[in-house]
């Protein structure tokens, strides 16, 4: 009976906590007579506000025991601009803009006004460097950035950065190195014409490893990607399709001309024709399902996927998104690498004087 109780009581907390703290949810209301709606999935959350205008945002936090609402709305009638800000209880919002005169939703951090410089954060965006290297302490202590320099890596994180060296002669094209989680792999770029061994950084703990290939691999040629912890590679010159166990350090040969050649795809190996590797250059899609769109114009646009229609101006600048993290995107513009994120609009993250020149294959992004 005391054991039948006793599962009886565990059966119910599980059935409390998923409801209340893990389970996805969609509520709508009324605050101040506009329209709320709001949906948390996967530990973010979603708000769409609707009167005149539709407007919309969202927030990655976890859930609580109560479903989170907007509480109250205030506006903001600026001459140029229609605002509004969300009031939502222990989380940090920021006003929603539109523009009267471009008829287009614009990041409140773009707009010089009185009424909005209590809510902007101040900004280092017309900041001078004094260097060839300028790193401005922004980012978190989760946080690595690792930028190529020819030897070897600045690795950035929190408030320091650190300069490592890993090879002796200079190397401009850096397109075969590839990240997995805190780790760059890369040849070793002191060898000439093949290399035989694969040098592995650590930007957590600035360790410098090795791996020794058993054979050699010509430098023309490309990472096609990872799959868990396995690193596919392919000799262009030599048309060899490689498979390297970073586990056991074992490189496998499992595609060339005899034994023919495979490609993943949707989760399946697939056989395949050489000229997708040598010609299309087939690589591994890894990436993951975002939240957003973002579209460059005369500067750069942002859509949320849950309603398309509402496009956002967030930069002036006309940019490349090299990284994506949540509701936060690194991108490059002249010589700059930027961090955009709502509450705090674009700030500068570091300046290298030859960024923008050779930005392709240079920075790795880590995020603990």
């Amino acid at each position: 009976m005391k054991k039948s109780l006793f599962l009886i009581i565990i059966v119910t907390l599980i059935a409390v906590l998923t409801k209340f703290y893990i389970s996805n949810y969609k509520i709508e209301y009324n605050v101040n007579d506009y329209d709320v709606k709001t949906i948390y999935k996967n530990k973010r959350f979603y708000f769409e506000i609707k009167k005149d205008k539709i407007f919309n945002f969202d927030i990655y936090s976890k859930r609580k025991l109560s479903k989170t609402k907007v509480y109250k709305i205030e506006e903001l009638d600026l001459a140029n601009y229609y605002c509004i800000i969300p009031f939502i209880k222990d989380m940090k919002t920021y006003p929603l803009c539109y523009s009267k005169e471009t008829q287009e939703y614009i990041d409140y951090n773009l707009i010089n006004d009185e009424l909005l410089a209590d809510y902007q954060y101040k900004s280092n965006l017309n900041s001078k460097p004094e260097k060839d290297f300028e790193y401005y302490n922004l980012l978190k202590e989760n946080e690595y950035i690792a930028l190529w320099t020819y030897k070897g890596y600045i690795i950035m994180n929190g408030k320091s950065f650190k300069n490592v060296n890993i090879f002796k002669k200079d190397r401009y094209d850096n397109s075969l190195s590839y990240i997995i989680d805190n780790t760059i792999y890369m040849p070793n770029y002191d060898e000439e014409h093949e290399y035989s061994k694969i040098i592995k950084l650590n930007l957590e703990t600035y360790k410098i490893d090795s791996i020794s290939l058993e054979k050699k691999i010509d430098f023309d040629s490309y990472i096609v990607g990872n799959i868990k912890n396995k690193l596919y590679i392919f000799d262009n010159k030599n048309s060899i399709l490689y498979e390297l166990d970073l586990k056991n350090s074992k490189l496998s040969v499992i595609g060339n001309t005899e034994k023919g050649f495979i490609k993943y795809k949707d989760g399946k190996w697939l056989i395949c024709s050489k000229t997708e590797y040598k010609i299309n250059k087939i690589k591994i899609d890894n990436h993951k399902d975002s939240n957003y769109t973002y579209k460059i114009k005369n500067g750069l646009f942002k859509q949320i996927k849950e309603n398309n229609n509402i496009t956002t101006k967030i930069s002036d600048n006309i940019s490349n998104i090299i990284y994506e993290y949540n509701d936060d995107i690194y991108y490059i513009y002249e010589d700059n690498l930027y961090l955009y994120n709502s509450l705090k609009g674009n700030n500068k993250v570091f300046y290298n004087y030859e960024l923008n020149f050779n930005k392709d294959n240079t920075i790795f992004m880590y995020i603990k």
